[in-house]
């Protein structure tokens, strides 16, 4: 997407860290491995800056470094007295400036920490907070800007005004390595039903290199956010696609997290939503039943932090968990999937194998006894199967039911249930390309066999009062893409960011929506222009009774390529459930969640 992609987070400590970013030409030899090293650039202009004093105190009194003429700085804090575990904390000065300071991080091994500069002339990168109560808060817990390079992943978001009247948005990003913020800005006049972007990549008050968590805060409006990653081009484009949480929870469940299974591994994110430092429990069982490591993670407020199924002990490869994360604050979960086969190090290194592919989705922090998923797919055009992963929310064993019904309305619908009870925190994993509860393939249709072709679907608990969670992947020879299943339809819901082929024809990058009738018979879609907020085109859309059908704006009549716009869709006489699919001529897709209000 043009201007406005992204792809998924799933890197290594180090690559969090953002270790070994100098070019080593730059890098003199140190006695210790527990070295900061960075780049310090002009806020306005992004310009490297020489001759930065780095210093342990706000006056400078001793510089222990000063940027090179490149703009660059390493500091062998070992030689200085630190030792591993230690906190430091870092002031950057310079004549013409304001006076930067880092905040307090831990030296456990190289760290890697770019900033950027305001000039004295303007204000400071991170003026304090409103202190009047915000409309709505929604959370990102995972943003980046160039990651691992000029080319690494960058992570645009899109923020729509789903209220009546304007709102004001306060938005913060604050640093994955410690939590400080690293820039605050205020956006203002945001219209009804309109949307605003922003690209990471293209901020210069934003230090590059760099991963953060973001808040946003809207004052008079209610608003939703979608984030689209991206990394690479053509067909090694990788794509990823979540949305804000507004709402935190002191329970989350991961329905499907890997390490090393065929290839895809599932690091995932969380952040704290609430008031204090959250101590964070991931609890892992795996596919067949067996206990799994409770791993910890402590983080700030506001803050973000990973857990990497490949770097933790207690996992086996191979294998697929499900996983509870508890938490004594408010928490939201973002899952990113991956098979890209990079190298040793995610940070410097290309894909390995020829169609890297990559997908987000986010943690589920309330189920229901029914969840609907509006796409589904066995050996559809390009060769697109969705495995769906159904996991227990429940303190008791439940048998739970898949009922597929085929895209657009015609054909038989099929049933599946769980071959077995699963258990409280378990999941069940149906694979469409098998015979049901075996390894067995097969095509044709039958009451153990989904038949090929494009469905939506509604996952059953059996049991009204259970609750389910449903992760939904959504697979190619050249793609990957995934969501969540929706708990909550609504007679109402939002789009914050949909395209027609922006970039340009032929191969610019389009979203189709895939709308399903819960309880409505029909929709009414409202599509307004992103650049100027202009309602460009009201479109009626009938819907067969339990089924789901495709929207595509390039068949939409009224709406421009390379165009984006933001979609409100209103049910006739009932509910619906909508996902937007993400997805160029070349490389990778997307799926995200349309939003209830």
């Amino acid at each position: 997407m043009a201007a406005i992609t992204i792809r998924p987070i799933t890197l290594s400590l180090a690559v969090v860290l953002g270790i070994g970013g100098v070019l080593a030409g730059d890098v003199p030899a140190r006695a210790s491995d527990l070295v900061i090293t960075g780049f310090v650039t002009d806020a306005v202009t992004g310009a490297l800056l020489p001759g930065v004093c780095v210093a342990r105190d706000m006056a400078g009194s001793q510089c222990f470094e000063v940027t090179s003429s490149g703009g660059s700085f390493v500091m062998d804090a070992g030689s200085l007295g630190a030792t591993p575990g230690q906190t430091w904390d870092l002031y950057f000065l310079k004549t013409g400036y304001l006076t930067a300071y880092s905040d307090k991080f831990v030296v456990s091994g190289p760290v890697r920490f770019n900033q950027v500069l305001a000039p004295a002339s303007q204000g400071p990168l991170c003026p304090d907070q409103r202190s009047d109560a915000p409309t709505r808060t929604v959370y990102l817990p995972n943003i980046t800007k160039s990651l691992g390079g000029p080319a690494g992943w960058q992570t645009p978001f899109i923020v729509q005004n789903t209220g009546q009247q304007g709102t004001t948005l306060e938005v913060s990003f604050y640093r994955f390595l410690n939590g400080g913020c690293a820039r605050r800005r205020v956006v203002t006049a945001l219209a009804p039903a309109t949307s605003f972007a922003d690209i990471p990549n293209n901020d210069n008050d934003l230090p590059s290199d760099t991963q953060f968590a973001v808040v946003v805060r809207s004052f008079g409006a209610p608003v939703v956010s979608v984030v689209n990653g991206h990394a690479g081009a053509g067909v090694v484009t990788e794509v990823f696609s979540y949305v804000g949480t507004a709402v935190g929870a002191n329970k989350v469940f991961l329905p499907n997290i890997t390490r090393r299974y065929f290839g895809y591994v599932t690091p995932f994110i969380i952040q704290n939503l609430g008031s204090a430092e959250a101590g964070v429990t991931a609890s892992f069982i795996g596919f067949d039943g067996s206990p799994g490591p409770a791993i910890v993670r402590q983080i700030p407020v506001g803050g973000s932090k990973f857990i990497d199924p490949n770097s933790e002990p207690g996992l086996v490869d191979g294998r697929q968990y499900s996983v509870t994360v508890t938490s004594a604050q408010p928490v939201s979960v973002v899952v990113n999937t991956h098979n890209d086969a990079f190298g040793g190090s995610y940070h410097c290194c290309p894909p390995t194998i020829g169609d890297p592919v990559a997908y987000s989705t986010n943690g589920i922090p309330a189920g229901a006894p029914r969840v609907y998923g509006p796409y589904a797919a066995k050996n559809a055009p390009g060769g697109h199967v969705s495995t769906i992963v159904v996991q227990n929310m429940s303190a008791n064993n439940i048998s739970p039911r898949l009922d597929f019904a085929p895209l657009g309305g015609t054909g038989p619908t099929q049933s599946f249930t769980s071959p077995s009870p699963i258990a409280p925190g378990a999941s069940w994993a149906f694979d469409p390309r098998s015979v049901l509860g075996t390894t067995t393939p097969c095509t044709a249709s039958s009451a153990t066999c989904l038949g090929e072709g494009e469905y939506s679907f509604v996952a059953d608990s059996g049991d009204a009062t259970a609750s389910i969670g449903v992760a939904v992947n959504v697979i190619s020879p050249t793609t990957a893409a995934g969501y969540t299943g929706i708990a909550a339809p609504a007679t109402k819901v939002f789009a914050p960011n949909v395209t027609r082929v922006l970039g340009g024809p032929p191969g610019g990058w389009t979203t189709p929506i895939l709308l399903q009738s819960v309880t409505a018979t029909g929709a009414t879609l409202e599509w307004r222009r992103f650049s100027d907020g202009q309602l460009v085109v009201t479109q009626t859309v009938q819907i067969p009774s339990g089924h789901a059908v495709r929207v595509d704006p390039r068949e939409v009549a009224g709406l421009s390529d390379n165009t984006q716009y933001s979609v409100v869709m209103i049910g006739t006489g009932g509910t619906l459930a909508a996902v937007v699919r993400v997805s160029a001529i070349e490389g990778d897709a997307a799926l995200y969640e349309a939003f209830a209000e």
